[in-house]
């Protein structure tokens, strides 16, 4: 069985700690990227089902900002007369930067 000198686990516990305080700073730096981009917008789509069997997704609305998601949603789920619509709902999609 071999032993461990001082200065070997010494070296241990400081490349431990080295990688911790570098997986810290990549976090950091990713989350100070996200944050600097501002907030995120999203398009609110209605996917529509017909009796004859069509499909249509339609964008009701763009650059709705995520606070704001769930009122959205709610309006667009009751806001559309079903007449020849078998199927419908209101679905995010977010927008690319």
């Amino acid at each position: 069985m071999t032993r461990q000198t001082t200065g070997q686990r010494v070296k241990k516990v400081l490349m431990a700690g080295l990688f911790v305080a570098a997986m810290t700073v990549l976090v950091g730096f990713q989350g100070a990227g996200v944050a600097a981009a501002g907030p995120r917008l999203w398009s609110i789509v209605v996917h529509l089902e017909y009796q004859d069997g069509f499909e249509l997704d339609y964008v009701v609305q763009r650059g709705v900002p995520t606070v704001d998601i769930g009122a959205v949603l709610a309006d667009c789920g009751s806001s559309h007369v079903v007449g020849t619509v078998v199927r419908y709902h209101c679905y995010p999609v977010a927008e690319s930067e």
